[in-house]
């Protein structure tokens, strides 16, 4: 008994805290929400100094002007609450998707 109880309990907190695709990739923008991409859909969104594509459900940074590039180089993410950030162009994409709970401090 106390080893199925155990047994639920683990499947229970591994369910809870197991990532899952995100629905939407939010782009801020000196931290203003300028922008939400759909992850179903393929899209863009750029300015002067970065290039934000979807594409096949995942978002990544495809072309930036800072100089380490470490935005781009971090690859696709599509998992809710992964985030992509670029520091010296103070642009941040994060995943977003359905119960998620913002919390400002």
């Amino acid at each position: 008994m106390i080893v199925l109880l155990l047994v639920l309990v683990g499947l229970t907190v591994y369910f809870a805290l197991a990532p899952s695709a995100g629905e939407s990739a939010e782009i801020y923008l000196r931290g203003e929400k300028v922008a939400t991409l759909p992850l179903d859909k393929n899209g863009e969104w750029s300015n002067e100094h970065i290039k934000v594509v979807v594409s096949d459900g995942k978002v990544s940074v495809t072309e930036t002007d800072c100089p380490d590039k470490l935005c781009q180089k971090s690859g696709a993410i599509d998992q809710k609450g992964a985030s992509i950030v670029c520091l010296p162009n103070q642009v941040v994409v994060k995943i977003a998707g359905k119960g998620e709970v913002e919390v400002i401090v």
